[in-house]
């Protein structure tokens, strides 16, 4: 979402780096936690069942890490980046 938040706000110019597709469930089970990967959006449910039962019954954290799509999705906040409305005479002069 930041990415696209740049990307929207600023022409398509963006500051960050390129990572290589990390694994965030490899960094997960590195670390001693377990780690999930999904790529269907069918099996999210059932990762997500396990990551609980994990959690609950064995107290292990566990990542789930899915990649359903490559899309990237809209920011949340759509005046994320814009400047703010001050509504109080005191505050007019910090825009």
């Amino acid at each position: 979402a930041e990415k696209k938040n740049q990307v929207d706000f600023y022409n398509r110019r963006f500051v960050a780096g390129e990572l290589d597709n990390p694994s965030f469930a490899g960094i997960a089970k590195a670390m001693g936690a377990e780690g999930i990967v999904v790529d269907r959006l069918e099996d999210v449910g059932p990762a997500l069942k396990k990551a609980i039962d994990l959690q609950m019954n064995h107290g292990k954290t566990t990542i789930v890490e899915i990649m359903c799509t490559r899309e990237l999705g809209d920011p949340f906040r759509r005046d994320a980046l814009s400047k703010p409305v001050r509504l109080l005479d005191k505050y007019k002069d910090y825009v």
